[in-house]
């Protein structure tokens, strides 16, 4: 049998090695979808909460403002997407003069609303929404505790997020979300409604990504 001398079958095994695929390397994971909910950015106001007497017989409340620090967020990350956040709204739209017609106006001396704040600790399994007129948005529920001055309790909030590509209005890139929820007057304390009556709310928040316009925004 011929056998073959070790300096003939080198330039074999290096042209063999060379010809070898290089090993594949694992996709990067995408990043995930998280967008602040902060008090330092933007400067204009991005949250609003309103209150409904679900039975017409007094009118609504609106309060706005922003969120209450910077520590804020919510992660629409796949398997398990989360958010924490509080929004502080203590301004209240019409202020000023008799509120004795408003739902919360026992607890609205005239030119002296309430702060309202509502604080989310929780977030349940994203999913599609069922909403027609939401084109692509996604719904969760929300869970966490509404403070109206001195008064708390829980809430369960039903909430949409949609995304935006900074058209309109709002020119950077953002997520939109809504929440709704119901609550009893006896909840909060009401006097002048029956204590089961039902008070419906809902509450607005523009949230920002970490990056908007290629900057990071401060």
């Amino acid at each position: 049998m011929r056998t073959f001398s070790l300096h003939l079958l080198a330039p074999l095994l290096t042209l063999a090695l060379q010809a070898a695929p290089a090993p594949i390397k694992p996709a990067a994971a995408a990043a995930p979808e998280v967008y602040r909910v902060i008090s330092s950015f933007p400067k204009y106001v991005t949250a609003d909460i309103e209150f409904r007497d679900s039975s017409g017989t007094k009118w609504p409340n609106f309060f706005y403002g922003k969120p209450a620090n910077d520590a804020g967020y919510i992660s629409l990350a796949a398997p398990k997407p989360s958010a924490s956040f509080e929004l502080l709204c203590d301004k209240m739209a019409q202020a000023n003069g008799d509120q004795s017609r408003r739902v919360l106006g026992e607890l609205c001396p005239p030119g002296q609303p309430p702060p309202v704040k509502l604080t989310i600790t929780g977030m349940g399994t994203l999913q599609a929404s069922a909403n027609a007129k939401e084109k692509n948005a996604l719904a969760a529920e929300l869970y966490g505790v509404l403070q109206v001055g001195n008064v708390k309790t829980p809430v369960k909030i039903a909430a949409s997020f949609r995304r935006h590509e900074g058209k309109g209005d709002e020119k950077k890139s953002a997520l939109m979300v809504e929440g709704k929820f119901s609550l009893k007057a006896g909840d909060l304390g009401l006097k002048a409604l029956a204590s089961g009556t039902v008070i419906e709310g809902r509450f607005g928040l523009t949230a920002y990504p970490p990056q908007v316009d290629g900057k990071v925004e401060k």
